[in-house]
């Protein structure tokens, strides 16, 4: 009897046991099925599903005779999800002799825990892709990407601009119109089998991505070579410490070419590294300078115009001018009557700030403000700097300022600033808005076509004034005195232009130690096809502009006249008279 209450017991602990066992079972199940459902559901779904970007092919940005200048081209980068491999170390050893990559690697990333996926090797060749496919590991997959390719090579560096690795604009024109060129990527959620393909008859959503717009520059990719090649022996040849060339179209606005020294270039490996961050800016709108005898230009543009000086006009050159506390003097003294046409032959500092004296400060700071001085252009490329334009009305200005800022100093512009100003001067006076995009195309009616028009700003100077001033600059140009060689001279062809050397202002003042050589020119001069303007940055071999930059300015006018099928043309002058600065005889055809 004893045995059987023992044997009973012992029946019914075994029965509590499983019963307990099967009430927290049940307890557990109810809470997976019931309570927690839509996590569990969630989960399972997440397993046997997968959402893929698509993303959007980047729009192509090309030269204005449409070739490519940067485009996109399509590769597969391989991936993992991490949170679901359970033997990295086997797949590590299946993938490592594909993909080339050591196995050691593959482990370290393969053994991140982790939601999101693990990227195991960027742009995989298509062969690579096709073994891996075959091996049909589940917790691996291949995703679409896109790398910017440059097919003309490493020229507008700094006007393109960069594309980062998250496939978005950085810098210049990549990063102005990059909600044009980026796209919107599209994305497929579907089932997955084992391998981690979808299932064919599997129910999936698809949405399509919608590639990024094209965008046309104004660049030619002919006259933005020649800029590169000539500003890269002009920096060399002179020990530069940099430089910059823009080409402008003065009728239209239109730049042809914008170069500078130093930039970098795509396929540098180490293009993002820290150090190279100061070369992704545009020196041709980002930095402003002193722009010296150039500016003499705007001076002499504005006198003419307001009436205050004629070109046969003359004055006492003393050697020294003394104005509001300070006294000017020329670099160069040649002692005498100076016409306002000699003030430009030989660049006086003296002339100039008889020029702007005569106009008056509120008259000659209109014409400096009317000329785009002191404001942003408006061109499309991202950080343009303003300059420094102080007048009477800014609070820091003196009256010497009047004077020094007649012959470029104390006044600070951009290199697109000034060859905008110049364009107006030699157009007839009409100022055109810089710009370097000619259209936007876009894939979709979404994003259209925009097609951007030139410009015109204002009416600066009169058409007279400004066939007056030509004349003028063409003699700057052509004029010969006392045995000087006229360095921007292109022979069988006749062009106007002005040299700049403008000292370097310091903390202690300005040093003749460094200079910016400058030459600012157009040609032809009857009917100016281009302006260009060549910057050097502390040239070593020779501070002046008519050595270093003149030069550099010939080189690349006689490549575009033949390039834009200029016909040769014979100016005739008179002992530098400027009765027949622009009577021009042409021959061959047009």
């Amino acid at each position: 009897m004893y045995e059987f209450e023992e044997q009973r017991w012992r029946l019914y602990a075994l029965l509590s046991v499983i019963a307990i066992f099967v009430l927290v079972l049940a307890v557990r199940l109810f809470d997976i099925q019931v309570l927690q459902n839509a996590r569990y559901s969630a989960l399972a779904k997440k397993e046997h599903w997968r959402e893929e970007v698509i993303p959007a092919r980047r729009g192509t940005i090309f030269d204005a005779s449409g070739h490519e200048l940067a485009t996109s081209v399509e590769f597969e980068s391989l991936y993992a999800i991490t949170n679901q491999i359970t033997n990295p170390e086997k797949i590590a050893s299946a993938l490592a002799p594909i993909v080339n990559v050591p196995e050691a690697d593959l482990l370290a990333r393969l053994a991140v825990r982790q939601t999101a996926p693990v990227l195991l090797k960027a742009l995989v060749p298509t062969e690579e892709a096709e073994a891996v496919r075959k091996l049909r590991i589940g917790e691996v997959y291949f995703d679409t990407t896109f790398k910017r390719a440059y097919p003309e090579g490493n020229i507008a560096g700094q006007l393109l601009g960069l594309v980062g690795r998250d496939y978005q604009g950085l810098t210049g024109i990549e990063a102005a119109f990059d909600a044009d060129l980026a796209g919107k990527p599209g994305s497929l959620l579907a089932e997955r089998d084992t391998g981690g393909d979808e299932i064919a008859l599997s129910p999936s959503q698809y949405s399509q991505p919608h590639d990024g717009a094209d965008v046309v520059l104004t660049i030619d990719r002919y006259v933005q070579r020649v800029a590169e090649r000539e500003l890269g022996n002009a920096v060399k040849k002179h020990r530069a410490a940099g430089g910059t060339i823009v080409v402008m179209e003065p009728s239209t606005g239109a730049i042809l070419a914008i170069a500078n020294r130093p930039t970098f270039a795509f396929d540098d490996p180490n293009l993002f590294a820290p150090n190279k961050i100061g070369l992704y800016k545009n020196p041709a709108v980002a930095d402003a300078w002193e722009p010296g005898s150039i500016f003499k230009i705007v001076t002499m543009a504005a006198g003419l115009d307001a009436r205050a000086v004629t070109p046969d006009e003359s004055f006492n050159n003393t050697g020294s001018f003394a104005y509001a506390g300070g006294v000017v003097r020329n670099v160069i003294t040649r002692l005498g009557p100076e016409t306002m046409a000699q003030v430009l032959q030989r660049s006086s500092n003296i002339g100039a700030s008889y020029v702007s004296t005569k106009l008056g400060a509120e008259r000659f700071y209109r014409y400096v403000s009317a000329f785009g001085f002191g404001q942003p252009t408006g061109i499309e490329i991202p950080g343009e700097a303003t300059g420094i334009v102080r007048t009477p009305r800014t609070g820091n200005w003196y009256p010497f300022d009047l004077a020094a800022n007649s012959f470029g100093q104390g006044i600070s512009v951009t290199p697109i600033q000034m060859v905008a100003a110049v364009s107006a001067a030699v157009n007839g006076g009409t100022l055109m808005r810089p710009y370097v995009v000619k259209e936007v195309i876009g894939k979709n009616e979404k994003n259209g076509r925009r097609v951007y028009q030139p410009t015109i700003l204002r009416q600066v100077i009169s058409p007279t004034t400004s066939q007056t001033l030509v004349k003028m600059l063409v003699s700057a140009v052509e004029v010969v005195e006392g045995g000087q060689v006229r360095m921007a001279r292109v022979p069988d062809y006749q062009v106007g232009g002005k040299t700049g050397t403008a000292q370097i202002p310091t903390n202690q003042g300005y040093t003749s130690a460094d200079t910016i050589a400058s030459f600012v020119g157009f040609g032809p001069a009857d009917e100016a096809r281009f302006v260009a303007l060549i910057k050097l940055d502390s040239p070593q071999d020779s501070p002046w502009g008519e050595t270093t930059a003149a030069p550099a300015f010939k080189n690349v006018a006689e490549q575009l006249f033949a390039y834009m099928r200029v016909p040769p043309a014979k100016a005739q002058y008179r002992d530098g008279n400027l009765a027949g600065a622009v009577s021009v005889t042409r021959t061959g055809s047009p």
